[in-house]
């Protein structure tokens, strides 16, 4: 490595050959686990109808194994290939997402909701030459997909294994759409290393150990879902506890049964929780929830506190950078806590996590003055690799070498106590939060205008207090054309994209140079 190389690989302290966790992969990781507490649980999924299966270290061991054995001999995938997966919350998802990586290939993550030509052009950007899908997806737009077999059941054959494949830490392992909009949405290449030194982050910020139960629900096609959800408890030995989906009247009885020290969450859900858990009793050894994904408003924080009494932790970051760059310390004191979380206009995000850099700066890429506010950029191991056949939006967002979020905000000074606490305050781009999926509403704008019988056409975000924001659509027509426009974007956007509400309106505000008068608009709707 030359001495520049190095210095890329040398934050905050950090030595790349040195210092970065346990695990350089995260298929190393579960090696060493199967190998030390086989038979210990990795993972319980709770299904819809709250049936239980639990898979332990050496079963997910060698049914990954079974799956990779199944994946080189039966579809000729190969080392460096791209295989595209659309997973459910379930073991069989998790085996064959592991069993890919193990065959030495790269898992790109499918929405199973996302339409049929979403799916086509994500997998053709990045050359995904086969497609697997769990068993419960029955309704996959794509017929050409594989059903993944159920490995658990042919994993004691010797003849199904096969030696391990070396891993460099340097490839792709997973691969993520940046939102929820359509297909034109950009693919981030999550490194092996990237995931790995991320989970290493999570358990140290976390402090999980061995044996801890983690519970989570957030669907495992999206960064969240794998890295918070999987990667990180598997790193550190955890049991994690995987609900197929959020049920607001079943969660309370997962946490009295499970027992987790964490769960992981979103605004939206602890919303629900709120209305629904008339006589709220959190287990003992219930430590706090981790909350991502979407802006926590400070009443849902205060509320959290005062019915549960519990802690939030938030958490910020972005596909781009393996899901979390900051987390909320969890050793504040009660009135620091109070400070930054119940007494304030916005709740801070926390401090930057093992591995990462994250600083604010000035338009002309000068760091802000303490305190000032700015677009907040992350550099480190946990951000991507980069944008899959996409150089120049590479190049675009790593300017200056630091990755431009997009996001706005500024550093909260703790005297010395700790490292600064970062709050966000707003967004450089269009992009509204659905229930804790970006969605650009300059795509949706582009869709709408493109439409022959639409003039004109702009989108706003609405906040939600249980879906995080909405979508509001404007259409200049001639007619009311509500259904033929639904109609239409269902064709090229999931469900959580579509405008909540389409309204007629005569003009569109706009500035002398076309810009959208977002503002304007807001008042023009009484929002």
């Amino acid at each position: 490595m030359s001495a520049d190389a190095a210095a890329v690989h040398r934050y905050r302290g950090i030595h790349y050959e040195r210092d970065l966790g346990r695990y350089p992969t995260m298929p190393a990781a579960l090696a060493d686990h199967a190998r030390i507490r086989p038979d210990a649980p990795y993972l319980t999924a709770v299904s819809a109808d709250g049936a239980e299966s639990t898979l332990r270290y050496g079963e997910l061991d060698a049914a990954s194994a079974a799956c990779a054995h199944w994946l080189r001999t039966e579809l000729e995938v190969r080392p460096g290939d791209v295989v595209a997966l659309v997973p459910l919350n379930e073991p069989c998802s998790v085996v064959a997402l592991f069993g890919v990586l193990r065959a030495g290939a790269s898992c790109q993550m499918l929405g199973p909701a996302d339409p049929a030509e979403r799916m086509r052009d994500q997998m053709r950007s990045q050359g995904a030459g086969v497609l697997l899908r769990s068993p419960g997806v029955v309704d996959c737009p794509l017929g050409e997909a594989v059903t993944v077999p159920d490995f658990t059941r042919t994993a004691a054959d010797p003849a199904c294994t096969g030696p391990r494949v070396p891993l460099d830490p340097a490839s792709a392992a997973v691969l993520f759409a940046t939102s929820g909009s359509t297909a034109a949405s950009k693919i981030v290449v999550q490194s092996h290393r990237n995931v790995a030194v991320n989970a290493e982050a999570f358990c140290r910020h976390h402090r999980l150990g061995p044996g801890e139960r983690v519970l989570g629900f957030l669907p495992i096609h999206h960064a969240n879902g794998v890295n918070t959800t999987l990667f990180a408890p598997l790193n550190a030995g955890a049991h994690v506890v995987l609900a197929a989906h959020f049920a607001a009247f079943d969660y309370p009885d997962l946490l009295r049964r499970h027992r987790p020290r964490i769960a992981s969450a979103v605004p939206s859900a602890l919303e629900a929780l709120l209305e629904t858990w008339r006589e709220p009793e959190l287990p003992s050894g219930f430590d706090y929830f981790l909350t991502a994904a979407a802006p926590l408003g400070v009443s849902t924080a205060r509320r959290v506190v005062d019915r549960f009494g519990v802690r939030i932790v938030q958490g910020y970051g972005l596909t781009e950078t393996t899901n979390f760059s900051t987390t909320l310390p969890t050793d504040l004191s009660a009135d620091e806590y109070r400070g930054v979380m119940l007494e304030t206009d916005t709740p801070s995000v926390g401090s930057a996590v093992f591995g990462t850099e994250v600083a604010v700066f000035e338009e002309d890429g000068t760091p802000c003055r303490a305190g000032g506010t700015g677009e907040i950029r992350m550099r480190g191991h946990s951000v991507m690799t980069g944008y899959g056949a996409d150089l120049e939006a590479t190049a675009e967002a790593f300017r200056g070498g630091w990755f431009h979020s997009g996001d706005v905000g500024h550093l909260l000074d703790r005297g010395g106590v700790g490292d600064p606490l970062l709050v966000i305050t707003g967004r450089i781009k269009n992009i509204a939060k659905v229930r804790g999926e970006a969605v650009s509403l300059d795509e949706l704008e582009r869709a709408l205008c493109g439409l022959e019988y639409v003039r004109d056409a702009a989108c706003v975000s609405v906040p939600h207090r249980f879906d995080g924001e909405r979508i509001t659509a404007v259409v200049v027509t001639a007619s009311d054309r509500t259904g033929e426009i639904l109609t239409h974007l269902r064709t090229g956007f999931p469900l959580t994209a579509l405008p909540h509400r389409i309204v007629r309106v005569a003009a569109v505000p706009r500035t002398a140079t076309g810009k959208i008068l977002r503002p304007h608009l807001r008042d023009q709707l009484g929002l």
